[in-house]
């Protein structure tokens, strides 16, 4: 009878310690980009768009297939990460409201922007380093940053624990510009293996707005959205890179169009995204 006790207790007491042992393990997560290589990613887009317009419901399904190249330059001593990125390839299938398009965005992958992000993610600046003229909009760091580098916690964090990520980002063009505010929730949910990587795996989600105004065609357009967002990032700790991310979002928003012609055309996006290291 004792015997019995005291192998219930030790057993007990061995759940106790690992239990407890899981629960203060902590994980310092930083990108570790090595100065002089270049890391791309690529990342499929399933779009699907409902407008209205004279009262009639219109449909439109886009697939995209793009290739974002990092080049690192360099790596301060605190982590900072100075990076030059352009677009590979840019490819986008439409089908709907009367058209069946295939396009090569080739004049994006004229553009190249240099950026600072610290080792967690945040986006410091970026500077445009070509001079490659376009009418469509530019790139920006800050407009990816949520799903090619997710932001990264700027201490220290345990199975369970969540922490934030609030910005207000701009994205310039020749015709506006576009303003993105997110507010969202990361959680670190567990370990996960993807492919040949012990990954942590970071669940998250949140609310996103958006604004913007800009010129077409002679008309003055100003757009205004909402939406949530959630998804999931598969990152590797110890080579600090993000493997793979898969998001889902959907966006309500209105167009007030005025000048030759004047209306309000309301929409709702459902936007589908996976995003993988290329290795």
């Amino acid at each position: 009878m004792k015997s019995k006790i005291f192998i219930t207790i030790a057993a007990t007491v061995f759940v106790f310690i690992n239990v407890n042992g899981l629960a203060q393990e902590k994980f310092n997560l930083a990108y570790k980009m090595e100065k002089g290589k270049i890391y791309k990613f690529s990342q499929d887009n399933i779009i699907e768009t409902i407008q209205e317009m004279g009262g009639q419901e219109m449909k439109m399904n886009t697939n995209g297939s793009t290739v974002l190249k990092y080049e690192i330059e360099d790596v301060s001593q605190e982590g900072t990460i100075t990076l030059v990125y352009s677009y590979d390839e840019v490819k986008f299938h439409m089908k709907g409201m009367g058209r069946d398009t295939t396009m090569e965005m080739k004049n994006l992958m004229d553009k190249k922007t240099r950026a600072e992000v610290t080792k967690s993610g945040k986006v410091i600046k970026e500077t445009t380093t070509d001079s490659a003229k376009s009418t469509k909009p530019s790139m920006s760091m800050n407009m990816f940053a949520s799903t090619n580098l997710p932001r990264l916690p700027e201490q220290a964090v345990g199975i369970g624990e969540k922490w934030p990520r609030l910005s207000n980002d701009t994205t310039q063009s020749d015709d506006g510009q576009m303003v993105y505010k997110r507010n969202i929730e990361y959680t670190l949910t567990g370990k996960d293996k993807k492919g040949d990587h012990d990954c942590l795996k970071i669940d998250y989600k949140g609310t996103l707005e958006i604004t913007g105004k800009m010129k077409q065609m002679g008309m003055d357009i100003v757009m205004e959205g909402s939406g949530d967002t959630s998804g999931t990032v598969w990152f590797d700790p110890a080579s600090g890179m993000m493997i793979e991310q898969q998001t889902t979002t959907s966006i309500e928003m209105t167009m007030a169009l005025t000048g030759q012609t004047q209306m309000t055309i309301p929409m709702s996006q459902k936007i589908s995204t996976t995003q993988k290291l290329i290795e």
